[in-house]
């Protein structure tokens, strides 16, 4: 009796392993497990393997081979090839991917990830390679430890080490579920781990994701957003230096939302950018004859773009797409549906064809809209400033500043510097330099020597000479080397009375330009101020030599 208990316990030994190694599931799940080949720019290429995850063609594998890859390839359990269509996840962190195959007809097998984490000590197995033999066994092990993270996820150490060929295979429990996918520990020799494969398979593509590294990456195409409003966002967001990729995502959004008036104009825009112009026009076309798309705003994107591109002096004109498109499209537009951004563009349109009055009366029309702002006061008076027309430009360009509150901000800055040039051609000075005082606080002291120089000007008309000669100076300090600076600094001291700064900064304008004759003719008037005759004659005449007009009648004046 001992001795059969003996043979008893001998042959379940043996026997136990092989049940446990041969789960009767085992065949029907491996067809589950593909093979991806991963192809790269440069030619090479790489083979891992994943597990689809539902019926309609997602596979879940690793980031680290897909990362570079510009295509991928899955190959199913009956050899069957299937492009990857679009990668739909990507975690770098935890090195793995979502993909997406285009699925043909028929069903495919696949395991659906486990609702609730493996308890520890418990059981799973591990499927063989996708490309082991049909026999091959699965590999069995026990959990030892989990992790939880990003709140509901599960992180697996298992209590073995795995061998290359197990990377990403999947791991099941007794009742066939997929835990998730088998990872490498990153010492050879240690224990590995598994990936929840729950959170592989929730991972989603969402419009922020337009800027994520990890996606970027991976240069094959990527899946949408979800819902039609997350799609759109992603696509305005999305970078469009890889050209095809962002115009892949535009035809699957236009496809999948025929009806969305922004899916076309995006793709005619982007067309644009990339200078093929018979596809832009033949995708507004498309959009025009499209049911359900909003015309008004394919007009208008129409029109927006001709208009740009004819402001580009490099623009080589097709067809019709000149500045008369642009404004028979913006008509269009109105026409469609008569808002106030229309009347806007139509009024641009007709400021570029030079035909102000028009233009004129557009802009001032549209401060009595939803628009009204200091951009449009100001584009009305820059419509009567081109054409010389002081008259009402005043008004506009003060109702263009009423539209900031005080203190002003930085928006305002360019309606007080364009103030401040019409206050100057109307004779007020005083409001003029204030304007531009303004201006300078707003531009918080970064301005040029030309600025300080006009303003220096306009302070000598109004007497402000201690302002007149800080101004100067600022000039001369920004730009050392422009004698005609040199030379106003030593005009207006002289103005003020102090001669012999002034016979210095005129000196100082002669070492930089030897040939500039004013600095000669103010040297000559303060030495002949101090009562130096001889030098005083000695400058005058040579600032007569070198061309200047007044300095004989100065001479003349001194006999």
């Amino acid at each position: 009796m001992k001795k059969f208990l003996t043979v008893l316990l001998t042959t379940l030994l043996y026997i136990l392993p092989s049940l446990a190694q041969n789960p009767k599931w085992l065949k029907k799940v491996r067809g589950a497990q593909a093979a991806i080949m991963v192809y790269y720019k440069n030619g090479d290429m790489k083979e891992t393997q994943g597990v689809f995850s539902d019926e309609f063609g997602t596979i879940l594998t690793e980031y680290d081979d897909l990362k570079h890859a510009t295509r991928a390839v899955v190959v199913d359990a009956n050899g069957k090839e299937y492009p990857v269509k679009e990668v739909c996840g990507a975690n770098a962190m935890y090195n793995v991917a979502k993909l997406r195959i285009e699925l043909a007809k028929g069903k495919i097998t696949y395991l659906n990830p486990a609702s609730i984490p493996a308890a520890e000590n418990s059981l799973v197995y591990i499927l063989p390679n996708v490309k082991a033999g049909k026999n091959a066994l699965c590999a069995i092990d026990t959990i030892k430890k989990t992790e939880t993270f990003k709140d509901s996820y599960s992180y697996y150490t298992i209590g073995k080490p795995a061998n290359e060929r197990q990377k990403n295979s999947a791991v099941l429990n007794e009742a066939a579920e997929m835990i998730g996918l088998l990872q490498l520990a990153a010492k050879e020799g240690k224990n590995s781990y598994v990936i929840d494969g729950k959170f592989i398979a929730d991972m989603k593509i969402r419009p922020m994701d337009a800027g994520n590294n990890d996606l970027k990456a991976i240069y094959i195409k990527k899946a949408l957003p979800e819902t039609e409003e997350d799609a759109l966002t992603y696509l305005y967001l999305l970078d469009r230096k890889d050209s095809s990729s962002y115009m892949a995502c535009i035809d699957e959004f236009i496809q999948k939302y025929p009806a969305n008036t922004s899916g076309r104009v995006l793709k005619a825009e982007s067309l644009i950018e990339m200078n093929n112009y018979p596809e832009a026009d033949k995708t507004y076309e498309e959009a025009l004859n499209t049911d359900g798309i909003n015309k008004d705003e394919v007009y208008y994107s129409k029109a927006k773009a001709i208009y740009t591109l004819n402001l580009n002096k490099a623009y080589s004109k097709y067809n019709d797409w000149d500045m008369n498109k642009a404004l028979e499209d913006t008509k269009n537009a109105y026409n469609s549906n008569p808002l106030p951004i229309y009347t806007q563009q139509e009024a641009h349109c007709l400021f570029a064809m030079k035909r102000f009055d028009e233009a004129h009366e557009k802009f001032v029309s549209l401060t009595k809209t939803n628009l009204r702002s200091a951009d449009m006061f100001l584009n009305a008076a820059q419509c009567l400033i081109v054409q010389n027309k002081e008259e009402g430009v005043l008004a506009l360009l003060d109702s263009a500043l009423a539209c900031y509150s005080k203190p002003y901000p930085v928006a305002a800055a360019n309606t007080i510097l364009i103030r401040a040039d019409a206050l100057t051609r109307a004779g007020k000075n005083k409001e003029a330099v204030l304007g531009l005082n303004e201006y300078e606080h707003l531009a918080g002291g970064n301005l040029n020597a030309n600025f300080y120089y006009g303003r220096e000007q306009l302070e000598i008309k109004c007497r402000m000479y201690p302002q007149a000669l800080s101004d100067i100076e600022k000039a001369i300090k920004l730009q050392p080397k422009e004698p005609l600076y040199c030379a106003e600094a030593a005009a207006l001291n002289f103005r003020i009375g102090q001669i012999d700064d002034a016979i210095e900064y005129a000196k100082k304008a002669i070492a930089i330009d030897e040939k500039f004759p004013d600095p000669y003719r103010i040297i000559g008037v303060c030495y002949n101020q101090k009562g130096n005759k001889v030098e005083a004659r000695k400058y005058l005449q040579k600032a007569i030599d070198l061309g200047d007009t007044m300095a004989s009648g100065i001479i003349e004046k001194m006999k």
